[in-house]
């Protein structure tokens, strides 16, 4: 959910050799919390479950997120383990509310295409992704706007313009020919 504290893997003396024993207490208590969020996402989608309740049970729900950001920050093992026995029954609240209501679990299409022996996915809401990836973890998987992204900064616009220049052009292959972007082509220009 939104701003919420994950496991950061304290009590590993590699990953965070100057944790102090308060710390390392605040975030393993934290474990069932991470976990549950994690389902969350995969069933509703990332950060999607307040916004899919009722606004009551939504501020409910941002009042226990505080009081656990609150008891992270303070390093208070004790307070982050109420807060997340707290948090842990408003996602059970919050879980039912939605299917109740009849809320659609996240169940993205992925579209698909195998390009010279890879496939790739493609998906829309990128807040899908955890369903995504259980339902293909072979697959590496992009979201629209990413595609967008890579599309555009290609070869500073390149594809784009070609596209706008030639409508119902199809890009079959784009061939590298590194920094040097002229071809040995005579034009007739003189010098």
């Amino acid at each position: 959910m939104a701003n919420r504290p994950t496991r950061q893997r304290k009590e590993d003396r590699i990953v965070s050799p100057g944790a102090t024993a308060p710390q390392i207490r605040c975030d393993v208590a934290l474990g069932p919390f991470d976990q549950a969020v994690r389902e969350m996402d995969k069933k509703w989608g990332v950060d999607r479950l307040p916004e899919i309740v009722s606004p009551e049970s939504a501020a409910k729900w941002g009042k226990a997120m505080a009081g656990l950001n609150e008891a992270i920050n303070s390093e208070d093992a004790d307070k982050v383990k109420f807060w997340v026995e707290v948090c842990l029954r408003g996602l059970k609240s919050m879980d039912e509310e939605a299917y109740k209501a009849g809320q659609p679990i996240s169940d993205p299409a992925i579209w698909e295409y195998k390009y010279e022996g890879k496939v790739y996915g493609i998906i829309e809401d990128g807040r899908n992704w955890p369903a995504a990836y259980a339902r293909r973890p072979d697959m590496v998987i992009f979201t629209m706007r990413e595609v967008a992204i890579a599309l555009h900064a290609h070869r500073n616009g390149l594809v784009e313009a070609v596209k706008m220049a030639f409508p119902g052009a199809a890009i079959s292959g784009i061939k590298d020919r590194g920094k040097n972007m002229e071809d040995d082509l005579d034009f007739g220009v003189t010098e």
